[in-house]
């Protein structure tokens, strides 16, 4: 026997079943204790890297037990080497050697998608309490729980919708801006954050992107009387005084909600006045305001949607 064989043989013979049973004990524990943190959605790499040391060390056992011999002196000058456990069991092992990664894989895989699965669960709760913190004023709190929402799920328009209002009630206008058009990155259909933004391109002045966000508004959402609301100003500042006013008047049509029918009441009275001219929108103290320096002035529940 050469060098080299004789020193596998003392390597793979060195541990006894007592030491062969705590490695595969520990290689259990480290296997479980990754599933575990998976299913709880937390330190996702670290569980991984654990469940791998985990099949790496049952896996090494196996091979020692599959490779372990015994021998056995039968005569003056022969020595007889066996394996230490018998044909069956040493088959059973090669299966599992074979087995043990593929469904050790499966499991992880299963685990994962089923912790994606719970925590994807939870974020309608956490849009629910944003959105109910948001309507209290407690902003912070709010916009942790928005973050919690995306954290999960990070391509989700609503959660960037939800995110996008509670930075545009607070003045972070150009915040406000990013999340309604991420959420329409992830949603082109997402009419609400098409009506934001509209409404904030309009109070910007940038009128021209605001009738845009509004008509596809219109388009999707036919009877929304915000919408008309919103687009009525934004022609108004144009100087589209006529079609402002068919605006406003629909927004009577649709609805007698104070919210929207007051501010549609005012403007139409001060339209129809004839004290406004091309460019200007008029003021509630009667003077005429420069395109894009007036706007009506969301009420809080504008955002509690």
């Amino acid at each position: 026997m050469t060098r080299g064989a004789e020193l596998y043989d003392r390597v793979v013979n060195w541990p006894n079943p007592m030491q062969l049973a705590v490695v595969f004990a520990v290689g259990a524990l480290l296997i479980m204790t990754a599933a575990l943190l998976l299913s709880l959605g937390r330190l996702r790499v670290f569980a991984r890297v654990l469940g791998i040391l985990g099949v790496a060390a049952i896996m090494l056992a196996m091979f020692v037990i599959h490779e372990q011999t015994i021998r056995t002196k039968v005569g003056e000058y022969i020595t007889v080497t066996r394996s230490r456990y018998p044909q069956p069991t040493r088959f059973q092992i090669r299966v599992a050697l074979l087995g043990l990664p593929a469904a050790a894989t499966l499991v992880m895989i299963w685990v994962a998608n089923s912790s994606r699965r719970q925590l994807r669960a939870t974020v309608p709760h956490h849009l629910r309490e944003g959105r109910k913190l948001l309507a209290q004023g407690a902003y912070q709190a709010a916009l942790a729980e928005f973050n919690s929402a995306l954290a999960i799920s990070p391509y989700l328009a609503d959660a960037l919708f939800h995110r996008g209002c509670l930075h545009e009630v607070t003045g972070q206008v150009e915040e406000a801006l990013a999340d309604f058009d991420r959420a329409l990155h992830c949603d082109p259909q997402h009419a609400l954050s098409l009506l934001h933004r509209g409404r904030i391109r309009s109070e910007k002045g940038d009128v021209d992107p605001a009738l845009a966000d509004f008509d596809q508004v219109m388009i999707m959402r036919p009877n929304d009387a915000e919408c008309y609301l919103n687009r009525g100003i934004c022609l108004a500042r144009k100087g589209v005084i006529s079609d402002a006013i068919l605006d406003f008047h629909r927004v009577l049509k649709l609805t007698n909600h104070s919210d929207y029918a007051e501010p549609a009441r005012y403007y139409l009275s001060q339209l129809t006045a004839g004290n406004s001219t091309p460019g200007t929108l008029p003021s509630e103290n009667g003077t005429d305001n420069a395109a894009g320096s007036t706007a009506i002035q969301p009420t809080g529940r504008d955002y509690v949607l």
